[in-house]
Formats: structure tokens, sequence, C-alpha cells
């Protein structure tokens, strides 16, 4: 009669009497410190714990003069090389500059070699009234698994392209939205590109873009028009009538609108800035 063998136990029990080999040990540990343990989620909380590092003297000139502005020279040429325009950035009308879109800020960000770490600092969900708002963090980090640059945005239902629709249908897209306005916000900071970019106005009509062009009046159906010249030069009137400076708008923009340029505010907007003047003057 044959005897059946556990060959569970019998590798166990040859296992045990096994010591691991010094070098094994030293790949194990060389590995297991390659990977940035910042990078992983807890298991237990499935939260993102970003490291960061203190910024000493030091560290806040680690370029010289040269070397900053052989960074800049590099990050224009790939932008004028690899970027194409009405795809990874695209012209708003009466805007001095671009606005760069998702797929630019991603491209921006590989070269520069991050990768974007998400997280949902504050939500909203009333499912009883059907509102929902999102203020998304983007962190950005190295290989090392230090952040070198983050990015903030909100967004929620009743923003005047949304307020029309059902709540219920566009709570994916409003949080979408948040984490594409945060990266942005951190690929602009990350890459100096304040100056070449404006704040992302996608959700605008934008001259020349493949969005307009592919998708027709899908398009126009679900973008709101760019403040038209009339609309714009009333606000300038209400704004010298009312002693408003254009660094004081600027503020107001930024913070209710997340751009700076009034030229840049879609028709809907400018409307109700324009609203709000004439209510404050009754």
């Amino acid at each position: 009669m044959n005897k059946q063998i556990d060959l569970k136990e019998l590798l166990e029990g040859k296992l045990q009497s096994l010591e691991p080999i010094e070098e094994a040990i030293k790949a194990i540990e060389a590995a297991d410190l390659s990977v940035p343990k910042n990078l992983m989620f807890s298991a237990e909380s499935a939260e993102f714990k970003p490291e960061t590092k203190p910024v000493t003297l030091l560290g806040s000139k680690s370029m010289t003069v040269e070397e900053a502005k052989a960074f800049n020279d590099e990050m224009n040429r790939f932008i004028d090389t690899v970027l194409i325009s009405g795809v990874d950035y695209g012209v708003i009308p009466h805007c001095s500059k671009p606005t760069i879109l998702k797929s630019g800020a991603e491209k921006i960000m590989n070269y520069l070699g991050l990768i974007a770490r998400t997280e949902i600092v504050n939500r909203v969900e009333d499912y009883e009234k059907g509102f929902f708002s999102y203020e998304i963090k983007v962190f950005l980090i190295d290989y090392n698994g230090v952040v070198k640059g983050e990015g903030i945005a909100t967004s929620n239902t009743r923003e005047s392209k949304y307020a029309k629709q059902n709540g219920f249908t566009m709570q994916n897209v409003v949080l979408k939205m948040a984490k594409k306005r945060a990266l942005v916000d951190g690929i602009l900071n990350v890459g100096n590109l304040s100056a070449r970019f404006t704040q992302d106005v996608e959700d605008m009509e934008i001259e020349g873009s493949s969005y307009n062009s592919s998708k027709g009046n899908t398009v126009s159906n679900t973008m709101p028009s760019v403040a038209t010249e009339k609309q714009i030069k009333y606000l300038e009137l209400l704004m010298n009538l009312n002693n408003v400076t254009e660094e004081a708008m600027k503020s107001y923009l930024r913070k209710h609108y997340g751009i700076e340029d009034y030229h840049c505010l879609s028709g809907v907007q400018i409307s109700e800035i324009i609203k709000k003047f004439n209510n404050a003057t009754k």
C-alpha cells in the first residue's frame, strides 16, 4: 500500500532548515527601498500619505540663474515642439494667453518625470437635492516619492454650465472636472508656466480646437460661449464708474472663477458680474 505524502508539510519542513543567501537578502532590501512608501496606499485607510521635505535656504536655491534659464528654454522648446494647438492647448477669444488642456498637462507631467496622485479634500453629496461639490488636491511626485508641486481646485453642480442639468447625472462630471482643474493648476505651478498659459478654462469655446470641429453642435450646446465685446466694454464701464481697479477685479475673478483676465469670462459669467454691479448701485 502506497503511503500518501503531504507535500505542503514536506516543503515547509525543508524550507525551515534553509538559510537565505546574503546576496538575496540584500537584493530584496534594495528592491524594497527602491519603491517609495508614500506612493503606496495604506491598506487600512486607502488614504494617500504624501511625503514632503522642508525647504532650506540651500534647497530653495537649487538652480543657478543659468540653470533656471536653461530649464525655461527647454520647457518652451518642448511646448513648441510637442504640444499641439487645439488638442493640448487652445486659444480663447479675447484672452492674451492660451489655455492648457488636460492632454497638454499630462504631456508636460510626463516630460518632467512626475506622476499624479489625487486626494478628495472636501466633498458635499446631497442626494436629496441633487447637489454635488468636490474639492480636489493633486500631488505631483518625482521618482523618489517626493512631492514637487500641488494643485487644488473645486467643481460643483451649481456652476452655470451645469445648473440647468440634472445634478445626479452630473456627479461624475463635476468630480472629473475638479480633478482636471487641480492637475492643470499643479502643472502650471511646478512648470513655471503661468506666464505662458492661463488657468484651465477648457469649458469655454476654443478657437480651432478639435473639441469644436469634431463634435459639432454638441459642444456648443454643452459649453457656454465667451463674453461678447459689448459685454466686456459694459463691464469696463461699470468698473470705472464704481472705482474698481483691474487688480481688484483680478483678485475677485481668481477667487470666484479661477481666472484673472475678465476677457476670458464666459457670457454667462460676465452677465453674473454685471448683474451684481447693477444690484449694488440700486
